[in-house]
């Protein structure tokens, strides 16, 4: 199979990985919404950013140098593990120890018990890391199905039950660490192929390590200005503020959220087999960008122009003051989504370093203005800056991308056009169909609006754009065969 077949089929299976998972992920939070209080989220938020915060220590940057290496796999997967194992032991300590102090920083006593308790989940989730990673590198996608879907199954299930029991914030904790439990277990079942040996190999990890503390420099980077609007509201504004901001931010992050996942995953290991090919590195990049806006953008248009209905007739007016938010954020999960395959052009094109030089310039600009932001605006004037600092960034990784590949500014606009137009004319009918229908029938013409928005758009996108609709047909072939091959294998 050739490695376009190979990234084709692999972008499939996440796909279909990443469409599930959304489905459960979407099903469980709606659920959840309704049964417990704003609070409880912003609770688990406090604990995540300071956990999360540690987890950026737990890789290193090894599993995307242990992706990117071509050589001494297998002692490089060991090392690898033992490296992981350590850092892990490591950091559960230091979280545990620091749950009482980050509980003092946002004045919130029950916040060191559930940090504690979700600080297991670093230990835990490192005996599944190198599996994933080498499924990564070997584009075997169709594999990462059993540990991706199980555990988003049975963490909906789980929070759902101990919801209903009446344990609140704790129904999300336990369910996180029942996920991480799953997690690993089954990247074990999956990946029969490879066990780790405790051993550690220096100059392997010196290697592996001079590749993987660019990305562990601008993930700090990138953590810090992604999570900082969060610290400052859960400090200064406290912890229902963060709950309706976490649920807005999450919400507008889910067109950037799963594409980079089916795009980051498939995408850094195809494009570092062609790392030296730029011109192929150059089609394949705005390629992909094409396809990835197909999907995103009409996403956060429709979430946008429909943000107020939808958050009172699906979530309830318990959630409004999320709608401003939703919507200014919307045009930052937008930006994320359509930039996400930038960074993998960085990583492939050996330049890693140039993700801790965005993230530098981001995380002063955040660092100075978040706390006006937060203080005279609340939520909203949180949001606004958000926004704004993507768009800034934006521009910077295209020039960036642009003298990796050779690329022209014109090229972006080639590659977007249609889907912006696109998604305005589907997005305007969609209103339009949603004003007709009697307000009294909320849900009925919400769901109309969605329906005749997708209609409108795919018809546009079939008619139009022959290099999509090739795609698509090619895809279906490709994972037809794929799939007849794996049976014949089979018999």
């Amino acid at each position: 199979m050739t490695l376009r077949q190979q990234a084709t089929v692999g972008t499939f299976w996440v796909g279909v990985s990443t469409a599930v998972r959304s489905f459960f992920q979407m099903l469980t939070r709606y659920i959840l919404a309704r049964m417990l209080f704003p609070a409880d989220f912003g609770l688990v938020t406090m604990a995540y950013i300071a956990i999360d915060f540690l987890q950026m220590f737990r890789e290193m940057g090894f599993s995307s140098a242990l992706i990117y290496r071509k050589g001494d796999i297998r002692k490089a997967a060991d090392t690898t593990f033992v490296t992981l194992l350590l850092i892990a032991v490591v950091l559960f300590s230091v979280s545990f120890v620091a749950a009482p102090y980050v509980a003092a920083f946002y004045r919130t006593a029950e916040l060191t018990s559930v940090m504690r308790v979700l600080s297991v989940n670093i230990l835990i989730s490192v005996f599944g890391q190198v599996q994933l990673s080498l499924l990564a590198k070997n584009l075997a996608f169709r594999e990462r199905l059993l540990p991706d879907l199980v555990p988003t199954v049975a963490y909906g299930v789980v929070a759902v039950l101990l919801a209903l029991m009446g344990l609140g914030v704790w129904s999300l904790v336990i369910a996180r660490v029942v996920d991480s439990v799953l997690t690993s277990v089954l990247a074990w079942v999956v990946v029969p192929w490879w066990r780790p040996r405790l051993r550690f190999d220096r100059q392997v990890a010196k290697e592996l390590f001079d590749y993987g503390k660019h990305i562990v420099g601008s993930g700090l980077l990138i953590f810090g200005i992604t999570n900082l609007d969060s610290t400052f509201i859960g400090r200064v504004l406290g912890a229902d503020p963060l709950g309706y901001y976490g649920f807005a931010y999450n919400t507008a992050n889910l067109p950037a959220t799963h594409i980079s996942r089916i795009i980051g995953q498939v995408l850094f290991p195809a494009y570092s087999k062609i790392q030296d090919d730029i011109a192929a590195l150059r089609r394949a990049f705005f390629r992909t960008l094409h396809y990835v806006s197909l999907l995103s953008i009409p996403m956060a248009v429709g979430m946008i122009a429909f943000a107020e209905p939808f958050i009172y007739t699906i979530y309830g007016e318990k959630w409004a003051p999320s709608i401003v938010p939703l919507q200014v954020l919307g045009v930052y999960g937008l930006l994320r989504s359509v930039a996400v395959n930038m960074g993998s052009v960085f990583k492939a094109g050996g330049k890693p370093n140039w993700l801790t030089y965005i993230a530098v310039s981001r995380l002063v600009v955040m660092g100075i203005l978040l706390y006006p932001a937060a203080k005279y605006y609340g939520i909203v004037g949180v949001s606004v800056l958000s926004a704004a600092v993507s768009i800034v960034d934006f521009v910077i990784s295209a020039a960036l991308t642009n003298r990796v590949i050779g690329a022209r500014f014109l090229d972006y606009v080639l590659a977007l056009w249609m889907a912006c137009v696109f998604s305005v004319v589907s997005v305007v009918a969609a209103r339009w169909s949603y004003v007709q229908v009697s307000r009294e029938h909320g849900f009925i013409s919400l769901v109309m609006a969605g329906v005749l928005m997708i209609v409108v758009y795919a018809l546009l996108v079939f008619v139009f754009d022959g290099d999509a609709r090739r795609f698509v047909t090619g895809l279906l072939v490709e994972v037809e065969q794929s799939g007849k091959k794996l049976m014949g294998n089979a018999e």
